[in-house]
């Protein structure tokens, strides 16, 4: 069971091992995207469909027509991942060796739905992937193993989620082997250090001038795919949106600066103010347009130096 592009990797790795039956795969429902709203298949689905794997779409796991269905499949183990439903107890006790959840974090830290988008908002140097027995609780099964990644400071979430699922591809057939052995231990996870990593909103990526510039580089990598980080270019009256998809920063600033203040421009960045510190921004999507470079976005803009941009939220004139 499972939804997200982390659940390809580790899909593939179970319908390729000789080891397994795979009994079924189970997604969430194609949904509408984009401006022309085509019905879109999730990553997993749409990985199933395209190398034959017959994979159903079911808006609930729990309801009395798939659990059905699993008891007519009688599987040993049901692998979850990404998947994006809550199970409830009649699913988590139907297989003969309990539901085996693929976890993006050194849990207990993280639990929740975007363990990987916050580790990067967080600074975290170190990440990993914990494979967990599922209970009613939201992650806090005990954990049979978790196996370890550090985190480069460059990488966005899009990078990051595929390195993961690599590592977990690579490390759940010994897993599940060691489940069917009777040989894997599941440990409880410690009461200490526990977070919650929370669904992210599309309000998440507002900018905030007053933060830190390590703070908001960081929110550009962790929200590179959706919903991006966002400031307003223009007069409170009339502005546009604008997405920053690639930044540095520096602790340097320009003291008489205000916050989102542009301080400099060269050929390849804009520098603007933050709370503290400079952040030198790289590549942006102007409001109805494509990925650009910053020199061919101020091509076409009258931006300069001195210039103050707008946090995400386009003010209300008073």
């Amino acid at each position: 069971m499972g939804s997200g592009a982390i659940a390809v990797p580790v899909l593939k790795a179970l319908a390729g091992s000789s080891r397994f039956v795979l009994c079924a795969v189970i997604t969430q429902p194609d949904k509408e995207a984009g401006r022309k709203r085509i019905l879109t298949p999730t990553p997993l689905g749409r990985f199933a469909d395209e190398n034959g794997i017959p994979c159903m779409r079911v808006k609930s796991v729990n309801t009395e027509d798939t659990m059905q269905f699993l008891r007519e499949a009688a599987p040993d183990l049901i692998v979850v991942i990404s998947f994006g439903q809550i199970l409830k107890e009649p699913v988590l006790v139907l297989p003969r060796l309990g539901c085996l959840n693929v976890h993006a974090s050194l849990l207990p830290k993280y639990r929740g739905a975007s363990p990987i988008i916050s580790c990067l908002v967080d600074g975290e140097k170190e990440t990993g992937v914990a494979f967990m027995k599922m209970e009613k609780g939201l992650d806090t099964g005990p954990v049979y193993e978790i196996h370890r990644l550090s985190v480069s400071d460059d990488v966005t979430a899009d990078v990051l989620e595929q390195q993961l699922a690599e590592l977990a591809a690579e490390r759940i057939e010994a897993c599940i082997l060691n489940l069917a052995a009777g040989t894997a231990v599941a440990h409880p996870q410690s009461p200490e250090g526990t977070s919650y990593a929370a669904k992210i909103v599309k309000s998440d990526g507002l900018v905030n001038w007053k933060d830190d510039a390590e703070v908001i580089e960081r929110k550009i990598r962790a929200y590179n795919k959706w919903p991006s980080v966002t400031c307003r270019v223009g007069t409170p009256e009339r502005n546009k949106m604008l997405k920053m998809i690639s930044a540095l920063y520096t602790k340097e600033r320009v003291q008489t600066a205000k916050p989102g203040e542009i301080t400099g421009i060269s050929k390849d960045c804009i520098m603007i103010a933050c709370g503290s510190g400079t952040l030198l921004l790289k590549k942006v999507i102007p409001e109805g347009k494509k990925e650009m470079s910053v020199a061919d976005y101020l091509n076409g803009s009258p931006l300069a130096v001195g210039d103050v941009l707008l946090n995400g939220e386009q003010p209300v004139r008073q």
